[in-house]
This record gives structure tokens, sequence and C-alpha cells, in this order.
């Protein structure tokens, strides 16, 4: 099992409330949430974004199971895989930096601000990825591992409290080769991905838009290579990426049947799953931390980019643990 990860922090049980709550207090704490909530939320512009018209329904359904259980509110977030493998043009190394740390201390922030007002209190489960698309970016499985036991370290030295993880390994007989395992249990191995690409507008725009990502995260890979052959390439481990993805999305619904799913992707919106912002910044289109680099203002203002853009006139490199932490 990941070394933090502690299957009684995500127990469906919930002790008898020792008092009853009036409709008022039910609410109270709902809305309470839903305000927090809004401060970490992704949201599109109206009428793209549909959570006001279906998704706030189908979010209150799902927490005030918990809170009328006096449950712990837990919310589930696949991320946090591994550093993009291009520590040439858009990150500073393999472990977690800067742009983690601020990640760890936002979603932390919004737990201990929603138990503010909920007394059974609210937990952040961050359920890794990296084991779904390692080998396919030619990350070794030893540096996901460094990645993971940092992330670790950085949360357990940080004294936050709400923040757990949890991996594909604590499900599965072989951690060595876990995939055909998911896709088998969860009936994934005959998808047919080539025909939903062509007749699913929005199985295509998620296939173009993996492809664009590996264009950038697999840059030194290209180095030397046609670009149609290039896109040959991005295509089929897109494919696979979509396929194993599949099967990896309906583990952690497996997994955490009751938790409000939430992501790091942007969504409509309109449930069961909610994007979040991991780094709000004030221009630009926010970005994950694993594939940016933070520059802080005197201010403390954060804005994440890549590492070739980084304005090295204006902000100093800064170091932490021994290694290059952001600027």
């Amino acid at each position: 099992m990941a070394p933090n990860f502690d299957q009684r922090a995500y127990s469906h049980d919930a002790h008898p409330p020792s008092t009853l709550w009036t409709k008022d207090e039910y609410t109270k704490v709902w809305e309470h949430f839903l305000d927090k909530f809004a401060a970490i939320q992704s949201r599109f512009p109206a009428p793209i974004d549909r959570f006001e018209e279906e998704g706030r329904a189908k979010m209150q359904k799902i927490v005030m199971r918990m809170i009328e259980r006096r449950a712990p509110i837990t919310l589930v977030l696949p991320a946090f895989p591994f550093k993009s493998p291009n520590s040439t043009d858009k990150v500073l190394g393999k472990l977690p930096d800067r742009a983690e740390e601020l990640s760890m201390e936002r979603l932390e922030r919004f737990c201990r601000e929603v138990e503010e007002a909920y007394p059974p209190g609210c937990k952040m489960v961050i359920f890794s990825d990296g084991r779904v698309f390692n080998d396919l970016l030619g990350v070794s499985l030893s540096d996901l591992r460094a990645f993971e036991n940092e992330m670790q370290a950085m949360v357990k030295e940080a004294g936050h409290t709400h923040i757990y993880f949890d991996s594909m390994d604590n499900y599965v007989k072989n951690v060595d080769d876990p995939i055909p395992e998911i896709l088998e249990r969860f009936n994934v191995l005959h998808m047919d991905f080539d025909t939903r690409i062509k007749t699913e507008a929005a199985i295509r725009n998620t296939y173009c838009s993996f492809c664009k990502f590996l264009e950038r995260d697999l840059a030194q890979q290209w180095v030397g290579m046609s670009r149609s052959a290039m896109k040959r390439s991005c295509g089929k481990i897109a494919k696979q990426m979509m396929h194993r993805n599949v099967g990896f999305s309906a583990l952690v619904d497996d997994s955490y049947p009751d938790a409000l799913r939430i992501s790091i992707h942007q969504y409509d919106n309109a449930g069961p799953k909610f994007g979040i912002h991991l780094i709000p910044q004030k221009s630009g289109k926010p970005r994950t931390p694993w594939h940016s680099v933070v520059c802080e203002d005197l201010d403390s203002t954060p804005h994440t980019v890549d590492l070739k853009d980084v304005d090295t006139d204006k902000y100093d490199l800064v170091y932490k643990h021994g290694r290059k932490w952001g600027y």
C-alpha cells in the first residue's frame, strides 16, 4: 500500500449523529461547503458551463448524503502522476517543487475551511494516475516512486492533516504490470476508440488534446523526426492513454462510490465530475503543477509557466531541499 494510505480514513460507515439537526442546519453546512468550493472551482463562461442548471443539484445530492450520515465530506482527485518528462522546456526536474507545494496548501486550506462549519471534517484523496501513463511517456517506475514519496513527505512536513494519497497499486494483484488487470476487470479491452474518435465529438476533442499535450511533453523524443511521423506516434500513444484512462476512471468510481469526484480538467460542470484549479493566477489559463514552473512576484502572486518562458531578468531561481524549487 502507499506509505500514508489508511483505508480507515475512507470508511463509508459513519457514527450515528448524537443530536438531530434541523433542515436549516443541514442547508447551512451545504451552503458553506458550496461557498468554499467555489473558490477552487474552474468554470467556463455561460452558456458552456452547466453548473447552475445541472451540476449544483448533483453535487448537493452527493455532499448531502455524507452530511446526513455525519461522515467526513470526501473528495477524490485523480492527479499528481509525476513531473513532465520534458525538463528541458517545461519543468525544473523530476521531483515536486513550489508548484506542488502551492497546490497542497490550497487543497489543505479548502478542507480546513469546510471543517470550520462541519466538525466531522473534510478529506481530500489524491488518487495518483502515474501508473496509468508512466511507461507511455518514458517515465521510469523509480522516478514515479520518488515523486510519490516526495509528495507524501511534503504533506507531512507541512503538517497537512486532510490530504491522503491512494494509487492503483492498492487495488491490483500484479503491481508490476497493473494495466491489463484493470482493463479486463472493467471490460475496457475491446473498446473501439478509432470509431469513437470519428463519431463522437467529445472523444475526438479529448484525443486531439492528448495529441497536442504529447507533442510538447515528449518534444525531446521527436527531435529529428518528420512532423507526419511525430503525429502518427502521438496518435498511437493518445489512443492508448484514452483506453487506459477509461479503466482507471472506472477504478476510481468503484473505489470511492460515495465521494465527490473532482478533476484538474475543465468540464461543463454538469456533473458528476467537477473541475478545479490547483494554482490560481490572475492572467492566462491555469495549469497543472506537474507541467509547470512557478514564478512568484514580490507580493506572492504566483504565475505558472514553461521553464523556457521564465523571465530570468525578473525572477531569481530559488532552491529548497537541495534542489531547484521555483522562481
